[in-house]
Parts: structure tokens; C-alpha cells; sequence
């Protein structure tokens, strides 16, 4: 993730907080849990995957700013089709956060893809 990026290169859910807990804290957060959806716990231990993916400093703060919440955090990476790889995924048994976090997309995206089914009178031009 860039370092170097302003508070208004943020998505506009990511913007208020950015400007309270600064945009370093925002960036690992996309960079640990973008695409995904996340609860916020009012006291986290030690060991808590948020304070040990953000520090426990950034973390800590993160979680007194969300108390209590569940945020999507959105990835920031550009768009792409993914269909075949969300279905591969799935059909090894992986969950719809694990495949988002791998393929670098949302766990939104994944739930359409995933839901979506094929029109059967779509001529295939290609071999799956």
C-alpha cells in the first residue's frame, strides 16, 4: 500500500477516521482486512488478530474509535473479473473472506459471484 496518500484519495467511508486516527493507521488497516467485513471489539486482548495485524498501539486505537462496530473495509485495488477463481476457491472449501483476501477483491463480491448463476443459454466460447 502506498504511504504517501491523502486523506482524500480515501474511500469516503474510510475519510473521518483517517483524519481522527491519522491515514497510516487506515492503510494497514486496508492492507490487513480490505475487501472484507470486521467487527470492532470494545476490549481486546493481547492476542486479538486486529491488534496483532496493526500493532497493538494502531490497533488499540482502532478499536476505541469502532467500539462495538462492524465496518466493510474496502481493498482499494482495481477492478477484475474473478469468477472462475471465486469458484475454484469455493469448491476447495475456503471461506468467502479466506477467497476475498486471496484474490484481492471484496467479500461482497465474492457473495455475487458465488450467488450468481450461469444462464444456460450463454453460448460458452471457452472451455472452464
Amino acid at each position: 500500500m502506498v504511504s504517501n496518500v491523502s486523506i482524500a484519495a480515501l474511500p469516503l467511508s474510510l475519510q473521518e477516521m483517517a483524519d481522527t486516527l491519522g491515514v497510516a493507521i487506515v492503510l494497514k488497516l486496508i492492507s490487513a482486512y480490505g475487501g472484507t467485513e470486521i467487527a470492532f471489539p470494545k476490549n481486546p486482548d493481547e492476542s486479538h488478530p486486529i491488534l496483532l495485524a496493526l500493532g497493538n498501539e494502531d490497533g488499540k486505537a482502532l478499536c476505541d474509535y469502532l467500539a462495538g462496530q462492524l465496518i466493510y473495509v474496502p481493498h482499494m485495488r482495481p477492478r477484475k473479473s474473478a469468477r472462475a477463481d471465486v469458484l475454484a476457491l469455493q469448491s476447495e472449501g475456503k471461506e468467502r473472506r479466506e477467497i476475498a483476501r486471496a484474490l484481492g477483491i471484496s467479500q461482497r463480491h465474492v457473495r455475487r459471484v458465488a450467488n450468481r448463476t450461469e444462464n444456460p443459454d450463454q453460448i460458452k466460447l471457452f472451455d472452464d
